[in-house]
């Protein structure tokens, strides 16, 4: 399985709101519809990276950090992975300060 959503065709697509209703079960507007079908952190980003470079047929280069792999990336506005850092409900504000890719900055609001 592999994570992703084709409303980039409608509007700009932010990766958080689709991990937050995988984490928690509930729609944007915070309403439960998915009871019980609720995956980890971990298993959602995972969804997102590595799992995802097997659908493009590149997953020997990207999807994870190693030797020889592609090395974009980006910086968090904070610790997704501690829920006490990042409640459920502020899986919706997390946002990327810094993105790399082909290893230059294309994006740095690190203030």
């Amino acid at each position: 399985a592999g994570a992703g959503s084709d409303a980039a065709y409608v509007s700009v697509l932010d990766p958080w709101l689709e991990i937050y209703y995988m984490v928690t079960g509930k729609d944007s507007a915070g309403d439960m519809i998915n009871d019980g079908q609720q995956i980890s952190r971990m298993e959602a980003l995972r969804l997102y990276t590595v799992d995802n470079g097997w659908f493009l047929h590149e997953e020997s280069k990207l999807g994870s950090i190693e030797p020889g792999k592609l090395g974009d990336l980006v910086v968090l506005s904070a610790d997704y992975t501690d829920p006490k850092k990042v409640s459920d409900e502020d899986i919706k504000k997390v946002k990327s300060v810094l993105t790399v890719v082909g290893g230059k900055i294309v994006y740095n609001n690190m203030n």
